[in-house]
C-alpha cells in the first residue's frame, strides 16, 4: 500500500477514536468542583432588633399548676416565676384553657407579681403529641391530631410550639439510639411535613426541663432545618421548664428581645425568631450535664443552686457583609453550627471561609459555659 495511503487510513482510525472519546465525554457528567460561593444573602431574624434600646425579657412559655398535673396553684406558681425573675408567663395545663392567668388571681396575688405580663389564651394541647397553642380560644378533644391541632391554632390567629418531640420519637433515650432516632428519615419528614403545612407552628422545643427528653432533639432541630432552610421557612428553638413543681422553675427559659414588655410584642419576637433560648443543664454539650437526670422531690435540693449559677447571654448580633459576629456575656466559647455539625468557633464567622461547609442554608450559634448555654435562631444563608 502506498504510503501516503496508509497514512490517510491510519489517520482516519486516529480521528474515529478522537471522536469517541470526544462523545464519551460529552455524555458523563461533570466531576469538576463547582465554583464555592464567596458571597451570600443573610436572612437575620434579629435584624429588626435594636440591641441598644430593646429590653431582654425573661419568658417561661411551658407551665403547669394544680389545674392539670401540677402540685401548686396558679397563685404560688406566679409567684415563684416573679421571684425567679420572670417577666413573660404562659399558662399551658394539660387541656385547660387559659384566657389570662391574671384575672383568676386576686388583688392581693396581683400586686405580688406586679410587672410580669400573661400571655393570653395558652393551653398545652395533649390528646396526641403535645402542643402548646398561644391566642386561639380552642381546646383539643379526643381523637385530635397534631396536623388538625396546628390547623385549627393557625386558623384561629394563634401560635403554635411543638413540646419535647422526643418523647415521641425515641430521642429521649439519648447517646447513639437517641442520635439513630433523631436521625432517623420518618422522624424527620413528621415533623417537617407539620411545619411546611403550617405557618403558625413557630418552633419546637430543643431543651425540656432538665434536658431529659430532649436530649437528642437538638439533633432533629438541625435535620428539620436542612430539609427546611433552603425553602427559607425557618423553625426556632424553645427552652422550657415544662415545670410540675415549684422547684422546678428556672432551668430553661427564653429571653425575648422587645421594645416594650406587651404580650404583642411578645408574640411578634415568637413568629420573627427574636429571642434566644437558654438552658441550665444540656447534656451532649457537657453543661451541668452531671446533675439529676430526673427533677423528683427527694432531688430537688441537687439541682436548686444551679438557679445561682449564671447562664451566657447574647449583647448583640450584627451581620456585615459575608461575617456574622455575636457579643456575649458569661461563656467560654461559641460554636458555629451547620448541618448539625460544629464548623467553627470564636464570636465571628466569615460564611465565605466555611461555604463549602453549609450545605443546606443555615448557620445558628451556641453560646456555652460549664454552668449554661445560650441558642440563637437560625440564619438564613443564601448564595447571591
Amino acid at each position: 500500500m502506498p504510503l501516503n495511503k496508509a497514512a490517510r487510513r491510519l489517520s482516519a482510525i486516529f480521528l474515529a477514536i478522537a471522536l469517541c472519546f470526544a462523545m464519551a465525554a460529552a455524555a458523563a457528567p461533570a466531576t469538576y468542583a463547582q465554583p464555592t460561593a464567596t458571597s451570600f444573602t443573610i436572612v437575620n431574624p434579629y435584624k429588626n432588633v435594636d440591641w441598644g434600646a430593646y429590653g431582654q425579657y425573661k419568658a417561661s412559655l411551658h407551665v403547669h399548676t394544680d389545674r392539670s398535673d401540677g402540685s401548686a396553684s396558679l397563685a404560688d406558681t406566679v409567684r415563684r416565676h416573679y421571684d425567679q425573675g420572670y417577666d413573660i408567663l404562659a399558662v399551658t395545663d394539660h387541656n385547660v384553657l387559659t384566657q389570662d392567668w391574671s384575672e383568676l388571681l386576686t388583688a392581693e396575688e396581683k400586686k405580688a407579681a406586679e410587672g410580669m405580663i400573661a400571655i393570653s389564651t395558652t393551653i398545652e394541647q395533649s390528646r396526641t403529641d403535645h402542643i402548646n397553642t398561644f391566642g386561639a380560644s380552642f381546646n383539643n378533644e379526643e381523637g385530635a391530631t397534631m396536623d388538625g391541632i396546628l390547623g385549627l391554632s393557625g386558623q384561629l390567629g394563634g401560635l403554635s410550639i411543638i413540646n419535647h418531640p422526643g418523647r415521641y420519637t425515641g430521642g429521649k433515650d439519648g447517646g447513639s439510639a437517641g442520635k439513630r432516632a433523631s436521625n432517623d428519615p420518618a422522624n424527620i419528614a413528621k415533623y417537617t411535613a407539620l411545619f411546611r403545612a403550617h405557618r403558625s407552628a413557630v418552633g419546637m422545643e430543643i431543651i425540656n426541663k432538665l434536658d431529659n427528653e430532649s436530649r437528642s432533639d437538638r439533633i432533629l432541630w438541625d435535620n428539620i432545618l436542612m430539609e427546611l432552610m433552603p425553602e427559607r421557612r425557618a423553625v426556632w428553638g424553645f427552652s422550657n421548664d415544662d415545670s410540675h413543681l415549684l422547684d422546678a422553675i428556672g432551668y430553661s427559659f427564653n429571653v425575648m428581645l422587645m421594645p416594650k414588655l406587651t404580650a404583642g410584642a411578645a408574640k411578634t419576637a415568637m413568629e420573627n425568631g427574636a429571642f434566644y433560648a437558654v438552658a441550665r443543664v444540656a447534656r451532649p454539650e457537657g453543661v451541668n450535664a452531671a446533675f439529676l437526670n430526673r427533677i423528683i422531690p427527694s432531688g430537688i435540693f441537687l439541682t436548686r443552686p444551679l438557679l445561682c449559677q449564671k447562664t451566657p447571654g447574647i449583647d448583640s448580633v450584627t451581620v456585615a457583609g459575608n461575617t456574622i459576629t455575636i457579643a456575649g456575656r458569661d461563656y467560654r466559647r461559641i460554636e458555629w453550627i451547620a448541618d448539625g455539625v460544629v464548623i467553627a468557633t470564636g464570636p465571628s464567622l466569615d460564611l465565605s471561609t466555611h461555604a463549602s461547609e453549609i450545605n443546606h442554608n443555615y448557620v445558628r450559634a451556641q453560646l456555652i459555659s460549664c454552668t449554661g448555654i445560650a441558642f440563637t435562631q437560625p440564619f438564613g444563608v443564601y448564595a447571591k
